[in-house]
């Protein structure tokens, strides 16, 4: 291709363009440069075998050539210098690496706050308990960089399933693919990657219609469907976003109320809440079964998976307009910085992401909707204000407002006042699952995302934020 033309700079433009480099620069630095690159939408750099087929042939023959012709050397010393920047290691491994941070940072929180050691006040003891925990934040860092890994292979993967899925139900599909270089922990990737595949696959089986039904509807033959990923705080949100037909709200309802689902008039349901009906168990739109979707299993298995690893999603729709689903996931699974609150003699911890603000209000401040509910107005905005005893049914010190303090919290889709004893500071702590017995029985945990050891050896439990709002 002639890069001079106006014709192939229009390919680039729609396209983009691969570009094939060898050399012994750190790949680190190879990224950094072509991120620096004005007017650059999003890009990744791959490493590819010599011999492999997706290098083009003129470029094997070459590497060929220099192997042979290089003295004193089997292989070429440009791919020797490159391969030295790069060891494959074990995940056990790594995980094994990941839960002993997670033990130092736990064994430096029980020695710096020992009470004993902490009403001393030694100044030097302060300052080299300061700088141990530097030390410990960097190495913290580190490992847990070890453990991030682009999304790239997950969104590459799906260029095949469109292909396949919609070549068989006869549509046209084009799949558009935006910030892959995201990184997320490797056990995350795991995890979503059959949540993905779902996902994709049930927008192109029927989310998008066919290339008649959308020429009639005045859109493009082909469907338009864009996996997107995008760092958000300590969070990673993935959007998975089409064209298609979207989902008709009042079609929800009568099958969830044919199956049982819904106990409250239509006209009460508000749209959130019925586009969220998909996710319950045995829901299915579909009206036949196909080889990808129509059986009543899959996307609350979708969700299942996500809740499993600390992660939320949610979904808004246009009827005839198309369909947008949000994951939300943590960046990494291991260690979060929290605020520890307690509710009677319980300790909790929310992660400070989620807070906003926290203050002590008045009784007069809290009037109740017409359901009942109890709201706050702060800076002329209304918020829901939630009492933390209530919901997980503990005795409290207070029940007074003014006695009391409320946490501005802020989830995925909104905002609300948590009413809790007293704030006790910021911790950072190691998340530890709960015990399978309670997971098993879930009794009384909807709300929890896991536990905490604390400093002192006590163990706090650890608030999932989007699950108790769902509650």
């Amino acid at each position: 291709m002639n890069l001079d033309t106006a014709e192939s700079s229009d390919e680039i433009i729609n396209n983009g363009l691969i570009m094939y480099i060898q050399s012994g620069v750190n790949p680190d630095m190879l990224k950094k440069l072509v991120d620096d690159v004005m007017f650059l939408q999003s890009a990744s750099l791959v490493p590819i075998s010599p011999d492999s087929e997706e290098l083009p042939l003129p470029m094997r023959a070459k590497h060929v050539e220099e192997e042979k012709s290089a003295p004193g050397s089997d292989k070429p010393q440009v791919e020797v210098a490159a391969k030295q920047n790069f060891i494959s290691v074990n995940v056990n491994k790594l995980d094994k690496l990941m839960n002993l941070m997670g033990e130092i940072v736990t064994t430096e929180s029980m020695v710096t706050k020992n009470p004993e050691v902490a009403n001393l006040h030694i100044d030097s003891f302060e300052r080299s308990s300061q700088e141990l925990r530097k030390l410990i934040n960097e190495l913290q860092d580190i490992v847990m960089s070890i453990r991030m890994l682009p999304v790239s292979n997950s969104f590459q993967k799906m260029h095949r399933i469109v292909r396949d899925v919609s070549r068989k139900v006869g549509k046209e599909v084009e799949l558009v693919l935006i910030g892959e270089e995201t990184e997320v922990d490797k056990n995350i990737i795991d995890t979503l990657a059959d949540p993905l595949m779902h996902l994709v696959r049930n927008a192109v089986d029927h989310g998008i219609e066919k290339p008649d039904e959308r020429l009639r509807n005045g859109k493009s033959a082909a469907g338009r469907l864009t996996l997107e990923a995008r760092n958000a705080g300590g969070d990673v949100v993935i959007i998975i976003s089409d064209d298609g037909q979207g989902l008709d709200r009042n079609t929800l309802i009568r099958k969830a109320m044919d199956k049982g689902l819904v106990n409250k008039p239509e006209h009460e349901i508000t749209d959130r809440e019925a586009y969220n009906l998909i996710f319950a168990p045995g829901f299915s739109t579909n009206t036949e079964v196909t080889e990808f979707s129509g059986r009543g299993v899959g996307m609350d298995v979708v969700k299942r998976n996500i809740d499993k690893v600390g992660g939320s999603i949610s979904l808004e729709s246009t009827p005839g307009q198309g369909m947008t689903v949000q994951i939300r996931i943590p960046l990494t699974l291991a260690i979060i910085d929290g605020m520890k609150l307690r509710v009677g003699k319980l300790v909790f911890i929310v992660p400070m992401l989620s807070i906003r603000e926290s203050f002590k209000p008045n009784d007069g401040d809290v009037f109740l909707d017409p359901d009942g509910s109890e709201m706050i107005m702060i800076r002329g905005e209304c918020y829901p204000v939630m009492r933390l005893y209530r919901i997980f049914d503990i005795e409290p010190d207070f029940e007074s407002l003014d006695d009391g303090i409320l946490i501005m919290i802020t989830t995925d889709t909104n905002t609300f006042c948590l009413f809790v004893d007293e704030l006790i500071g910021e911790q950072q702590a190691v998340i530890k699952p709960l015990p399978e017995y309670i997971q098993k029985h879930n009794i009384g945990m909807h709300g929890i995302g896991g536990c905490a050891v604390l400093g002192d050896g006590s163990i706090s439990l650890i608030i999932d934020i989007n699950s108790l709002v769902e509650e």
